[in-house]
């Protein structure tokens, strides 16, 4: 069965890009306060960018980018 343009699994783009929204400041949200401070948002940046790093350099490289975000 084919699913609508813009569906995934019933659920409208919109909608589903507003839950993962959700689930990611849950996610960032560590003292579950319902608001996300400075150190919270760093704190997440700092995790995604070391895993990125994949030398463990302190730097990304295009080439750790690409090798990233391949599936």
């Amino acid at each position: 069965m084919m699913m609508p343009s813009g569906m995934m699994g019933g659920m409208p783009m919109m909608a589903m890009r507003g839950h993962m929204m959700k689930i990611m400041f849950a996610v960032a949200d560590a003292d579950g306060d319902g608001a996300l401070s400075f150190e919270e948002v760093t704190a997440i940046h700092k995790r995604i960018f070391d895993s990125v790093d994949a030398n463990k350099d302190g730097k990304v490289t295009t080439d750790e980018l690409q090798a990233f975000m391949r599936p």
